[in-house]
């Protein structure tokens, strides 16, 4: 689908393109959502440019290339979207002197936003580099919210973890809610790790743009402000990741914890029948010559013999502070 914002006067309208149709005259922005091969091929030919293929693309991203061209800037970035996944995808921008063009394969919400804002406040936009600045700091300020997010799951799942009221109310073992905090935390590790990759790309495209565009360029400065905002988004999941892999290795000690307390239940167990077991299978073994099998007081007193058994044991554990 390709959509296109152009002048009409001092307004931006929105226009829905199809592939055999002709470009508005003065294009501002056009955004192409999973575009078709058609599409790819015919929209060049309107704007006498070229648009990267998508092996070129998946390429340039795997390559972190970014290039100019004929006086266009290609370049490629990570998106993270706000669905429940947290799916990223690959983002290609071609920044010409007239226009901006986004290839995107994902409909995530911040395009919608800056759409929002082009038809709003067109006045704020009057150049392709005002567009573009405009997507990169919706960008930015969208994936430090996602880090946000990661901080307070974290947070929560540290009272979980750490805190000593953290199972009342609970109905279940402690060893079933450490077994949700780790899927949790594989979730915020999931996305914290998107969120690092997303940002060192972002980051990596302020730095191209600050090199590319003329120092005297009213954008530099703002430019270098997102590139130092977009690396502190990533020096902080840099931080996150190792306080995920802490809370990891928290909630794996809590659930041996747990699993060594039910083994030592069942070994405390087996030390206190053990000998009454004996006791018992002494006098169980019916041989002629034992003279307690045939005293009147033969079963009490075996049966004493069992009682204390397990006392004596239960005594020096409690003692010990075994128990």
């Amino acid at each position: 689908m390709i959509t296109i914002f152009h002048r009409t006067g001092e307004r931006i309208a929105e226009t829905q393109q199809k592939a055999d149709q002709n470009v508005p005259d003065d294009p501002v922005w056009i955004d192409l959502i999973q575009p078709s091969e058609e599409e790819l091929w015919r929209l060049p030919q309107y704007l006498n440019i070229a648009l990267p293929s998508r092996e070129e693309t998946w390429r340039d991203h795997a390559l972190n290339r970014m290039y100019t061209r004929d006086g266009t800037a290609y370049m490629t970035a990570t998106l993270l979207d706000d669905d429940e996944a947290r799916s990223c995808g690959t983002i290609t921008l071609i920044l010409t002197p007239d226009f901006l063009i986004t290839l995107r394969d994902i409909d995530a919400p911040v395009f919608l936003q800056l759409q929002e804002r082009l038809l709003l406040s067109p006045k704020n936009f009057q150049t392709s580099t005002d567009v573009l600045m405009a997507l990169v700091e919706t960008l930015i300020l969208r994936t430090a919210a996602h880090a946000e997010e990661v901080i307070n799951g974290l947070d929560s799942l540290s009272g979980r973890i750490f805190s000593d009221h953290g199972f009342e109310g609970e109905k279940r073992t402690p060893s079933e809610i450490m077994h949700e905090v780790l899927k949790a935390l594989g979730f915020y590790a999931d996305l914290n790790s998107r969120i690092h990759e997303s940002t060192q790309s972002l980051h990596r495209l302020c730095t191209y743009l600050v090199n590319t565009l003329p120092q005297g360029n009213a954008h530099v400065r703002a430019l270098k402000a997102l590139g130092s905002d977009a690396f502190s988004v990533t020096e902080q999941s840099a931080f996150l990741s190792g306080k995920i892999s802490f809370q990891l290795d928290a909630a794996l000690g809590m659930i041996n914890v747990e699993q060594n307390q039910i083994s030592k239940i069942f070994s405390t167990t087996a030390v206190f029948f053990l000998p009454p077991a004996l006791v018992a299978g002494v006098y169980g073994m019916n041989f002629d010559h034992m003279p307690e099998l045939h005293w009147v007081i033969g079963y009490p007193l075996a049966l004493g013999l069992m009682g204390v058994a397990v006392l004596v044991p239960y005594w020096v554990f409690r003692r010990r502070g075994w128990l």
